[in-house]
């Protein structure tokens, strides 16, 4: 479990970078395995990490719109790259990945929070997907 821990984290930033990079997924892909430990990560849970990347990114209207009802007082737009980013790995996790259990889902967005977002960002992260998980 520890590897798909990592595979997320590295997803994560696979998907930020990739927000910054014009070209085809597959290129922004071949271009992030060249650092030699992501490469390492992804091989480890290829298919996870795939599946969580190229459908986070492909489907981010979705996403957003499954939590943008919770985001009290925060409109989609000013949300940061990084937590908007982390909402909606969570959100496909909680949706649409069923091996993956709900409060794993949040619980480790929220860690991902604490590690790469604002001193706000992992309450704010727990709460919008508290209530997104209820809405369910």
């Amino acid at each position: 479990m520890n590897s798909r821990i990592k595979t997320r984290e590295a997803a994560l930033v696979f998907i930020y970078q990739a927000e910054f990079r014009p070209e085809e997924y597959i290129d922004k892909l071949r271009i992030f395995r060249e650092n030699p430990e992501y490469d390492e990560l992804i091989d480890n849970d290829l298919d996870y990490f795939r599946d969580l990347t190229k459908c986070v990114i492909d489907n981010r209207e979705s996403l957003d719109a499954s939590f943008e009802p919770f985001l009290k007082n925060w409109r989609l737009e000013r949300l940061p790259l990084i937590d908007r980013i982390i909402l909606e790995i969570a959100v496909y996790e909680i949706k649409f990945m069923d091996s993956i259990q709900t409060p794993i889902a949040i619980n480790e967005a929220v860690k991902l929070a604490k590690k790469y977002g604002t001193d706000k960002s992992s309450s704010f992260i727990n709460g919008v997907l508290s209530s997104f998980e209820k809405s369910l």
